[in-house]
């Protein structure tokens, strides 16, 4: 369910517009040339990939950077027909998420010239994983957390365990008692409500679904998870006002969900406006007892006081291996992506002073190893 988040995005992007220092791009107002350098995939960076691509482009590179959203900007929905750059053999699905936008850089499509790529960068909002394949190569560049969220007013609680989580997710109350079964309901992790809790997932493409389920040590989500579609609508990350999350859609539910959300997106819609706002009436809740946001709103990623490590993830761009696994390389060729994103010990624009403006903006934090490589 999209048309909402539509409504909601063309009005506060031009709040946020009249607002800030100078407008960020959406997607390219038109396809950019075969020497651009172009990314594709996360929908947790994806506004703020359109601020650096205004920022870096205003330094007039070489090889311009240009960043094309998870969802159709105007739209708001999934799936349309993008021309990443002016090229006839250009013309791709538009990746959504993570997992999409590091399968379609494994592509490896061209440009009719035979030498440029259509896709030079993936988005994601966690690292990459073996199952991305080989020939890859991260580069780090801010850092991030991810927490669950419960509906002002609806029966959820403000603090969860590990293995509450685990239960919830994977629709096994016995992990918290054995003598609880089934669903976890609200009483049986400190709430009232003899209800059970729906837990609630992205689509499956989405890089912060994958790093949740790796944090809180899930495989295959239970039976009683909304897995990624409702009502036959994809689930996009980091909004609250999709269907399953709201009384008009779902009515007989939505006090009980619980999903997930970015602290960084939320801090980014929700205070420093940089990002439209989709939250809805989602709140964001603790784990551990450990709070995600401090009392500035930011994501509270140090000190003593700091939310569990678990939950604290990379935010990363994702190119192909110009070297091995072992000794990852950011490619120089055919497009030189090492001013954009450094190589090694060499730091990249996005590890500089501008991006960490940019970043903090978008309620993300720095990361004080930005521009570590993975390889595989």
């Amino acid at each position: 369910m999209r048309a909402l988040r539509t409504v909601i995005t063309m009005s506060v992007a031009a709040a946020t517009l009249a607002a800030g220092a100078g407008a960020a791009l959406a997607d390219p107002s038109s396809s950019p040339a075969v020497t651009s350098i172009v990314a594709v995939g996360s929908d947790t960076t994806q506004f703020l990939s359109d601020q650096i691509s205004t920022d870096y482009n205003a330094t007039t590179p070489t090889n311009p950077f240009y960043s094309w959203d998870a969802v159709n900007p105007s739209t708001g929905l999934p799936g349309d027909t993008i021309s990443t750059k002016n090229d006839a053999n250009c013309s791709l699905t538009r990746p959504n998420g993570s997992g999409a936008g590091i399968a379609q850089l494994q592509n490896k499509l061209k440009a009719t010239n035979g030498t440029d790529y259509c896709v030079d960068i993936a988005r994601a909002s966690r690292n990459i994983q073996s199952s991305d394949g080989t020939g890859l190569t991260s580069v780090l560049f801010a850092k991030d957390l991810i927490t669950y969220a419960t509906n002002s007013g609806g029966n959820g609680v403000t603090n969860l365990t590990d293995t509450d989580l685990t239960a919830i997710f994977t629709c096994n109350a016995s992990l918290i008692s054995p003598s609880y079964s089934g669903a976890v309901k609200w009483n049986e992790v400190g709430g009232t409500s003899t209800d059970a809790i729906i837990p609630v997932l992205p689509q499956s493409s989405s890089g912060t679904r994958s790093q949740w389920l790796s944090d809180i040590g899930v495989t295959t989500p239970g039976s009683c998870v909304v897995n990624g579609t409702y009502g036959g609508n994809a689930i996009e990350e980091n909004e609250g006002n999709n269907a399953v999350f709201t009384a008009t859609g779902n009515p007989t539910g939505y006090k009980d969900v619980l999903g997930i959300f970015s602290g960084g997106s939320y801090v980014s819609q929700v205070y420093t406006l940089h990002s439209p706002d989709t939250h809805g009436t989602l709140l964001l809740q603790d784990i551990d007892s450990k709070a995600p946001l401090t009392a500035t709103h930011t994501i509270n990623t140090a000190g003593l006081s700091a939310f569990p490590a678990t939950y604290i993830r990379g935010l990363y761009y994702v190119t192909l291996n110009a070297g091995t696994a072992s000794a990852p390389k950011v490619p120089t060729s055919p497009i030189d992506l090492t001013k954009l994103l450094g190589q090694g010990n060499t730091s990249g624009w996005i590890c500089g002073t501008a991006a960490a403006t940019d970043i903090k903006n978008f309620g993300f934090a720095t990361a004080s190893n930005c521009g570590a490589l993975t390889g595989q």
